[in-house]
């Protein structure tokens, strides 16, 4: 089987230089940044060449980028890949993400025809995002515009009887999935060690000669690329120290460190501004940009509403207000119309119910085409979802579905009156969202589209009280499904039993891979945990990585993180963890943050409170000694 394996040329946040800041804007000089071949599409490429192992075929690179991103394509050839194509254009150039899909998906079909001979039974493999934007959004778009089936947070795969059998995780467990037909999409996360490139295998790789089209050779649609085809626009460009509350405080001393701890845990925290109060409002007879209802995408599994639906329900309400419009949850299943009173509690004025028997289990491209009728029906102007892991695999493809722009993993949201130039818009959503690894903070308005559209990030915005008084309407929606819209078929899932509850702990100590086996994990995570809680007075509970968890330090009960628990401890923590942002998703709230890391830069540090640097074999027990001398 074939495998095309996208890759990201994307600047290197492990090491930035001093002077790659610009200090007046508080910005990244991206150029003065080394580039490396995005992490997570190390280990698509090896998904693709140990497939290969198995099934055969080809297996080609593509990258879309400058001319200096053929050295990710030569990495691929030295790693294994057997061709190389790089898509360089200037007309290219400033897109967001539904303008790199579709030149993307033109060179995918350019492939399928010119090299593969029009077959047509072959997978598109990436990872899951890429560390520079961080939106997961090009994936699924890629496979919207190829009307293709698409699977995500892929960790593994099994050819049983000749069928392909995908193992991916969920945020509640594991399933097993098979493509109904090709060419599919798969989205790796972090599954395994990235193959390395050998001598020999290298000198052959700078050998070759590699693909280079152009936008004219894609035959792509000139209105559809670069920046004038993009659906979104960056306005703002800021450093996260404008809007973080939190800068990390290094100490040695560890006698000082509790100490200054101790004296955090207990401080009165900062209050926080009521969601139901409006911070803009629309001036009577005036008409917005946009009009129409506020909608929220509220996920269920399994007949529960996930808590991050009713976030963003509250904040809805807020942007509905400023709006003098209503706020509407859209909730999608079979025999799901029982959870409404539940959102019409939490603050929904309509509840939208979307119920069909192909929706029992969740698929991408059923629940995306029954919400996508809904949109056409009723057409809002904002539409929200929750950039959980089911929310960054669905709303991509509503967005390019319904010819939207859509912003990822937002943190703030906030309707303005925007002027840019010649440009006037009126009360239009500005969205807020880190980028770079956390190293900058954009703020992004939608363009050239019918609604607005964003993923929230869990755990930064806040639920409004539930009223069971509160009244609301409920209204009845029958999309049209049939089997061929499934895509794929889910072989068996399995949903891990949470027998650990992280979310009412008051001190969590959480451990990462960088305790390197479970043996470490159990001499120095446990024992921490125990003593914190004794010199606080408090339950203190254990927490892990995804990593962690994968690699069988702990139960995965106890993982925090996107695909975990959300946890907003008093005191959080973490021991040789990185800071990958599904990780960061899930304990950023954490009143005090202590990380403890080997490597001075690791991302951890940037949402911490106070951090210490060094060998962990070295620093727990010296820590537990200063905890008991306190």
């Amino acid at each position: 089987m074939n495998s095309i394996v996208l890759v990201k040329q994307v600047p290197d946040i492990k090491n930035i230089p001093n002077d790659a800041w610009d200090k007046e804007k508080g910005t990244l000089k991206r150029a003065l940044l080394d580039n490396v071949c995005n992490e997570l599409d190390k280990q698509a490429l090896t998904f693709a060449l140990t497939l290969r192992k198995q099934l055969g075929g080809e297996v080609v690179s593509l990258t879309m980028g400058p001319p200096f991103a053929e050295e990710v394509l030569t990495y691929t050839l030295s790693v294994g890949a057997d061709k190389g194509i790089l898509l360089t254009d200037r007309k290219l150039g400033g897109a967001d993400t539904p303008a790199t899909s579709y030149p993307l998906a033109q060179a995918i079909r350019k492939i399928a025809k010119d090299i593969f001979n029009g077959n047509d039974d072959y997978l598109i493999i990436t990872g899951m995002q890429s560390i520079d934007g961080d939106t997961a959004h090009v994936p699924p778009q890629v496979a919207e515009e190829l009307s293709i089936p698409h699977i995500a947070y892929a960790t593994g795969f099994g050819i049983e009887n000749g069928d392909l059998r995908v193992e991916r995780i969920t945020r509640r467990g594991a399933e097993t999935i098979t493509p109904q037909s090709f060419p599919c999409m798969i989205t790796v996360t972090e599954w395994t060690k990235p193959f390395y490139p050998s001598f020999s295998r290298t000198r052959w790789a700078y050998s070759q000669e590699l693909y280079r089209w152009n936008a004219q050779d894609i035959d792509a649609d000139s209105s559809r690329i670069g920046l004038g085809g993009s659906r979104t626009d960056v306005v703002r460009v800021f450093s996260p120290k404008e809007v973080s509350k939190r800068s990390c405080i290094f100490e040695e001393n560890l006698e000082k460190l509790v100490k200054i701890v101790k004296e955090a845990y207990y401080a009165e925290p900062a209050s926080r501004e009521e969601t139901t109060q409006p911070k803009y409002q629309l001036p009577p007879s005036t008409k917005g940009n946009y009009q129409g209802e506020v909608w929220v995408y509220a996920e269920q599994e399994g007949g529960e509403i996930n808590p991050a639906s009713f976030e963003i329900l509250g904040k809805a309400t807020e942007l509905a207000s400023s709006l003098h419009e209503k706020t509407a949850a859209i909730l999608v299943g079979e025999n799901v119309k029982h959870l409404a009173s539940e959102l019409i509690a939490h603050g929904a004025d309509k509840v939208y119910v979307v119920e069909h028997r192909l929706l029992d289990h969740f698929l991408p491209i059923p629940c995306k085409k029954a919400i996508s009728e809904l949109i056409a029906n009723y057409e809002p102007q904002i539409m929200l979802f929750s950039a959980t892991p089911l929310g960054r695999e669905l709303a991509p493809r509503v967005a390019y579905s319904s010819k939207s722009g859509l912003t990822a993993d937002c943190t703030e949201l906030n309707i303005i009156d925007h002027k840019r130039g010649t440009q006037e818009l009126t009360a239009v959503m500005m969205q807020t969202r880190p980028a770079l690894g956390g190293n900058i903070m954009a703020s992004i308005i939608t363009k050239n589209s019918p609604l607005q559209m964003a993923t929230v990030r869990p755990g930064v915005m806040k639920a409004l009280e539930s009223d069971k008084s509160k009244s609301g309407e409920v209204i009845e929606f029958t999309p049209h499904l049939t089997k061929s819209d499934l895509g794929t078929r889910i072989i068996s899932s399995e949903l891990y039993e949470s027998t650990v509850d992280l979310k009412d702990a008051d001190i969590i100590v959480s451990g990462g891979a960088g305790l390197k086996s479970k043996e470490s994990f159990e001499r120095y995570i446990p024992p921490l945990a125990e003593n914190f809680g004794g010199f606080l007075n408090q339950q203190t509970m254990v927490g892990a990585s995804r990593l962690a968890v994968e690699s069988g330090f702990i139960d995965r009960s106890h993982q925090v993180g996107q695909t975990g628990q959300t946890v907003t401890p008093n005191l959080y923590v973490a021991v040789g963890i990185s800071g990958a942002v599904q990780h960061i998703t899930g304990m950023q709230n954490s009143k005090v943050i202590l990380a403890i890391n080997k490597e001075s830069n690791a991302r951890i540090f940037k949402v911490a409170d106070f951090g210490i640097v060094g060998d962990l074999e070295t620093i727990i027990p010296d820590l537990i000694q200063a905890l008991n001398r306190m």
